[in-house]
């Protein structure tokens, strides 16, 4: 199925959900199908190592009937805590992963910027503004940037080269997939950004995460036995890895599947998000284990809710976010009491990641609402959460259908939370109800 296709069907949902009308309401027009497909979605945020300023990915849709099929093109913008929004790189472009410098000067991306590039490539750009400069081009696509504490370094995630004779043998027919021996390793590469070398580390498994600790001698990789799916799911561990020999130090001990992970502050512990057994369907638990191995905690103890994300504030307290019903929440956590979440949320933006540096204060935040999709928000303990940015301000002169949680029991008497979809327009005769 194309992309436009895929994405069509996803825009045809989201119109069924909010049952919008065709035509104009009594008093702002309604949003027509057209203008659906046109809207704008934030998709990642980076804040800067001063904790002044946000980057982030803005998706936005290719032009109906002018452009070729394809994914959604991804900007890069940068808005600071007053709301002021700047275009660093736009237009006809996805770049799939970035990071702020650790001096805060410039920005790094991934992207293929030009049309016959077989592979993406990591570019800069300074804050101060000016045209992005390559850096490195790889032996193959680089995801999972993450620049180290001093700069000298960058770690990402590729696969090894193809193999020479690929190409060659394809177009001579040779297509054939062999299951489970056609999946290449993903490996940890560490690029010197001064000579501009990139060497592979040899560790034991595929890789799928990686985080430095604050002092960069140490970081943490996410490892799977092999790079088959299965594997990738349910059997990944945490590795801690002495950065200048490249040998694994300890296993944190991880159980079932895996979320995104982190070093506090001093290096000691790790935070992740995971999952509480082999039988766990997702990981939603945010747990918290010494750095050099140890029995894990679970900093939430009977939440029932799932956590989505998770960031250090200082060497003994986290914030995370989470859902319960249909409602998200952020909330502190502290490895010295445990403290029970509290009750459901009820009402707020609907968080959806989360990212600081340097374990500060401010929170950079993907939220979005029944009034528009997802934007760049702020969070401040003690604050309600401040949308920094407006991707789509054709929504302010469109009416949109109301929404409204409900609660029910299912049949086994477990209590369940929905969200209810108005009519548009309420009809003689009473209106469909879609499920």
């Amino acid at each position: 199925m194309s992309v436009m296709i895929h994405r069509l069907q996803q825009l045809l949902t989201l119109l069924a959900m909010l049952h919008i009308s065709a035509t104009a309401g009594a008093q702002q027009q309604a949003l027509s199908l057209e203008e659906l497909m046109t809207l704008k979605s934030v998709t990642a945020v980076r804040m800067n190592p001063a904790a002044d300023r946000i980057a982030y990915l803005l998706g936005v849709p290719r032009s109906l009937y002018k452009d070729d099929d394809g994914r959604p093109y991804h900007e890069l913008h940068v808005v600071d805590f007053n709301g002021k929004t700047t275009a660093y790189v736009s237009g006809a472009i996805d770049i799939t992963d970035f990071d702020w410098a650790p001096d805060g000067q410039s920005i790094l991306f991934l992207a293929k910027r030009e049309k016959d590039a077989t592979f993406n490539s990591l570019y800069r750009i300074a804050l101060a503004g000016g045209e992005a400069e390559l850096v490195f081009t790889h032996v193959n696509d680089i995801s999972d940037l993450r620049p180290s504490p001093d700069g000298k370094t960058l770690a990402f995630l590729a696969n090894d080269a193809p193999p020479e004779k690929q190409t060659e043998l394809e177009k001579k027919g040779f297509k054939a997939v062999v299951y489970e021996e056609s999946t290449p390793r993903k490996y940890v590469w560490l690029l010197d950004l001064a000579n501009k070398q990139a060497a592979k580390q040899e560790l034991a498994g595929s890789a799928l995460d990686f985080a430095w600790s604050a002092n960069g001698n140490r970081y943490a990789v996410a490892l799977a036995p092999t790079p088959q799916i299965d594997d990738g799911y349910m059997l990944q561990d945490i590795h801690i890895v002495d950065a200048s020999s490249g040998k694994i130090r300890n296993q944190i001990g991880s159980v079932g599947k895996l979320g995104r992970f982190g070093f506090s502050p001093d290096g000691e512990r790790i935070a992740y998000i995971g999952s509480v057994d082999m039988h766990d369907p997702s990981p939603g638990r945010l747990y918290v284990a010494s750095s050099s191995g140890g029995e894990r905690r679970d900093l939430i103890p009977d939440y029932l809710g799932h956590v989505d994300g998770f960031a250090w504030i200082d060497d003994v307290s986290l914030r995370w976010i989470g859902a319960r019903g249909v409602w998200t929440e952020s909330a502190t956590a502290s490895i010295i009491d445990t403290q029970a979440a509290g009750s459901a949320p009820s009402s707020g933006p609907i968080l959806r990641a989360m990212h600081t540096t340097n374990a500060q204060a401010a929170v950079a935040a993907v939220a979005d609402t029944p009034q528009h999709p997802r934007e760049v928000y702020l969070l401040r303990e003690g604050q309600a959460a401040k949308r920094l940015t407006n991707s789509n301000p054709i929504l302010a002169t469109r009416k949109l259908a109301r929404q409204e949680r409900i609660r029910y029991k299912a049949r086994d008497g477990l209590e369940q939370e929905a969200v209810l979809i108005h009519p548009f327009e309420r009809k003689r005769g009473g209106n469909p109800l879609v499920i």
